[in-house]
């Protein structure tokens, strides 16, 4: 029946570009039992495993994962169901070992308290680090226990390992394999495990004196050449090692012996044989699967889950010096660069005015004082009190001649009060900073096209008359005063400084 298989594999066929990863590939793996996937490396046993966990899609072909097409989202799969340790150590470095535990265990909907009972377990069973050791501190081999743990710790329905024991030594290993035997029988979970260890599998057996289902799927360049218990397959074959016996089914597969050497009748239809028991069943699932299915989820809290993440965003950040250090200095160092090069108020710029208001506020006696009347006080000059209080450090000081120093020098002169003249040679000095005077527009922004000027600086004719009815009526201010009390720049925009 379909619902004793946890993974049914029908005609599946995976490329990466043009490469032919497995070619109409069938595989059945029972429930509660352990399967065996052997091959050697680059025969694709990894890309089938990403498949059956919902990583990767096959090209073509049928794939019923516990009852559902993985990554689908009612199948559950990747998700809670499945527990995966893959190849390549995917822990995060900056995780102490309990934190690690702590993650996967929220992530699949574990609470605190059974996630610190799972934990204490798994550390006694495969001999982990103390809890407070960072991933990225322990060995290699211990990176590979703890990967091999948090896989463990939710009791998946699917257990799927993919070369968990390389680097063990045997008594862990067969600890390890104990402990598994123990889960499908008293747990009811299905392991699926890849190993290059052939005699490993067969050996899985005499750990404990009871029977278990064990398979092994022998897999050779994309293809499945067996699939069987190692016993059945050694007696077929009259083999007494594994090896043997997967040496002579790709002997039969590169077609270098003959039939008769390799048993003849007994392999001559050895691709039926492999897939006889499951090859009449269809591989859509019952009604009474999929409610078995659905009883089976584990309810996972999305909160539970927002914890989880935002904890390891938050270690890996704290805990990574470099960039943690890199995050805090380089905007720091950035924004220094950009002040620097172009950031900064500009300096020193060559500004032209064009006055129609007062032809050359340097030849007013009054320097831009407001003027006003004691009966009617209007404004008068205010574009002149405008550059007065112009910011000194942004024109250009124009080289002063012996005539415009001794005119200052007399203007100083008129007024003994000390604090009075520095207030008038501080205009004057500023007066002779500004760029000269322009009679119109045309020239002004030719003088700007030809670089000579940064930009210009224009006031209508009427400009404190305008300014004084805008400030005084506001919005019922004709459009003629507005434009005539606003003050015009024209800017050399193919400076780089204007641009930025």
């Amino acid at each position: 029946m379909v619902q004793q298989n946890a993974v049914i594999i029908r005609n599946a066929v995976k490329r990466y570009g043009k490469d032919l990863v497995f070619d109409d590939l069938n595989m059945t793996v029972q429930r509660n039992s352990i399967y065996g996937l052997l091959g050697a490396s680059g025969c694709g046993k990894t890309t089938l495993l990403s498949c059956v966990v919902g990583i990767r899609n096959l090209d073509s072909g049928e794939m019923w994962v516990l009852g559902g097409n993985p990554g689908s989202k009612s199948s559950g799969i990747p998700g809670p169901r499945v527990g995966y340790m893959p190849q390549e150590i995917s822990l995060v470095g900056e995780f102490s070992v309990s934190g690690a535990f702590y993650y996967f265990g929220r992530i699949n909907g574990l609470e605190d308290e059974e996630i610190e009972t799972r934990q204490r377990f798994l550390s006694e069973l495969l001999q982990l680090p103390s809890d407070n050791h960072l991933v990225k501190n322990i060995s290699g081999g211990e990176k590979r226990r703890v990967s091999l743990a948090v896989a463990l710790i939710h009791k998946p329905e699917l257990l799927i390992l993919d070369e968990p024991t390389v680097g063990l030594d045997p008594v862990l290993r067969e600890k390890i394999w104990s402990y598994m035997i123990q889960i499908t029988q008293e747990e009811s979970i299905t392991v699926l495990i890849t190993t290059h260890y052939i005699e490993e599998t067969k050996d899985a057996n005499k750990i404990l004196h009871i029977f278990i289902i064990i398979q092994i799927g022998l897999m050779r360049c994309g293809k499945l050449l067996a699939e069987s218990a190692p016993q059945e397959l050694l007696a077929r074959y009259q083999c007494s090692f594994l090896e043997e016996a997967f040496l002579k089914l790709c002997n039969i597969q590169n077609n270098t012996v003959t039939l008769d050497e390799a048993q003849g009748s007994e392999v001559e239809d050895m691709r039926g044989n492999v897939l006889h028991q499951d090859q009449n069943q269809h591989c859509e699932p019952t009604k009474a699967y999929l409610k078995y299915e659905a009883v089976s989820k584990r309810p996972v809290s999305r909160l539970r889950r927002y914890k989880a993440l935002l904890t390891k965003n938050g270690t890996q950040f704290l805990r990574d010096y470099g960039g943690l250090i890199f995050a805090v200095v380089f905007p720091i160092l950035q924004m220094g660069v950009f002040i620097i090069a172009i950031g900064d108020d500009p300096k020193n710029l060559k500004i032209g005015v064009v006055n129609k208001e007062v032809e050359n506020c340097n030849s007013d006696s009054n320097f831009g004082n407001v003027w006003s009347d004691e009966l009617t006080c209007h404004f008068g000059n205010l574009s002149c009190r405008f550059l007065h209080k112009f910011d000194n450090s942004i024109a250009t000081q124009i080289k002063q001649n012996k005539k415009v120093v001794e005119t200052i020098n007399k203007s100083i002169n008129l007024t003994n009060e000390k604090p009075m003249r520095n207030s008038i040679f501080k205009k004057l000095l500023f007066i002779f900073r500004l760029q000269e005077y322009y009679e119109d527009i045309p020239k002004a922004r030719q003088a700007v096209q030809n670089a000579k000027l940064s930009g210009v600086i224009y006031f209508s004719q009427n400009f404190s008359e305008a300014l004084q009815i805008r400030v005084e009526e506001a919005t019922f201010a004709k459009d003629s005063d507005l434009l005539a009390s606003q003050i015009q720049v024209f800017l050399d925009m193919g400076g780089k400084l204007f641009i930025f």
